[in-house]
């Protein structure tokens, strides 16, 4: 299948879209904050903390601020590791939401000191994920309206989709429409577009309206393993249970989209707001060549960009010269003075 990316290397994190034909369906986000954050595939240098045999593994302090942890099954060739051993490990599922990395041995290491020795880039990454990918650099505005918790399903009905510690959770409501079969049948390829789109994954729980008929359910469920058949990563489905619920789970190698832009109650995060703040006004600069630019931005806002978590600046100002003003109160906005 041809694919294609669209990549943005915007201030303060990189932007992906992936393209199977027309069709988007994969978004990535790289911020630099997260720079050291660990990801599928890194290289850490790390310390055994604590041995646990009832967990029949050990927890690596890799320099996060979550340790790792280590499985002994995971790598049958690693040594007979004690504590404050240090070796290599490898990154084989990213950080969740409150928990460390899974992690497999490498190698010994020469290393005195933990922290991340390696790691691939955003488009190196997707170049591994996707061979033969083809790569074009333009704006990817289309994450910033990604996220909705919310989204209509085409004929009635609603699907609303929650993020929690646990698992994804996520509600198919028949509103307004005659039939509750339609409503589960429409709104299978969506969420399965959807935890895709976003990289959502780990256990997820789709509540569907009641089907009482034994066929119904039964056409149901085929039709979620036709919709989840050809996702790149590994789903497992459950028959539907008695109260009508989905169970499925998803391999989440990376964060989600989601966990990336959003805090824990599904708002932007200050530095979502931030960085979106830094590309409207760069994109509007562009649009105004010579004009000098005043943004307002809430106080919050400001106070993030102020304390320097990203070197924004010099940056803004290579791309669109010494003409803008960033300014805390008031409305948030731009104005543009010729």
């Amino acid at each position: 299948m041809k694919r294609r990316c669209v990549i943005e290397d915007a201030i303060g994190e990189t932007r992906a879209a992936v393209y199977e034909g027309r069709k988007l369906v994969e978004l990535y986000v790289r911020r630099e904050t997260d720079a050291n954050k660990p990801r599928q595939g890194d290289i850490f240098a790390g310390r055994v903390a604590t041995i646990d045999q009832s967990l029949g593994g050990a927890f690596i302090d890799i320099g996060t601020k979550h340790h790792g942890l280590f499985k002994f099954t995971n790598s049958p060739n690693a040594p007979r590791f004690t504590e404050g051993q240090m070796a290599e490990f490898e990154v084989s599922k990213a950080t969740e939401m409150g928990k460390g990395p899974v992690l497999k041995y490498k190698q010994q290491t020469k290393a005195d000191k933990v922290g991340k020795i390696s790691g691939d880039d955003l488009k190196t990454t997707l170049a591994k994920r996707y061979d033969g990918i083809v790569f074009t650099e333009a704006d990817v505005s289309v994450i910033d309206d990604s996220t909705e918790t919310e989204l209509a399903i085409k004929g009635g009905g609603t699907i609303c989709i929650e993020r929690t510690r646990a698992l994804v959770a996520i509600d198919v409501d028949k509103g307004t429409a005659v039939s509750s079969f339609d409503v589960c049948m429409a709104a299978l390829p969506m969420i399965a577009s959807e935890l895709r789109l976003r990289g959502l994954g780990g256990l997820v729980v789709i509540d569907l309206p009641n089907l009482r008929q034994p066929r119904q359910r039964n056409t149901v469920f085929k039709a979620a393993e036709r919709v989840f058949k050809d996702d790149p990563n590994n789903v497992k489905l459950a028959p539907l249970s008695r109260f009508g619920c989905l169970e499925l789970t998803r391999y989440k190698p990376e964060l989600s989209l989601d966990e990336v832009l959003n805090n824990r109650i599904g708002s932007p995060t200050t530095e979502t707001l931030a960085l979106r703040a830094l590309r409207q006004l760069e994109r509007e600069g562009r649009a105004n060549a010579g004009a000098k630019l005043t943004m307002t931005v809430r106080h919050h806002v400001m106070n993030w960009l102020d304390e320097g978590h990203i070197d924004w600046k010099p940056r803004l100002t290579d791309r669109l010269g010494a003409r803008f003003e960033i300014v805390a109160g008031g409305t948030p906005g731009i104005v543009a003075d010729r």
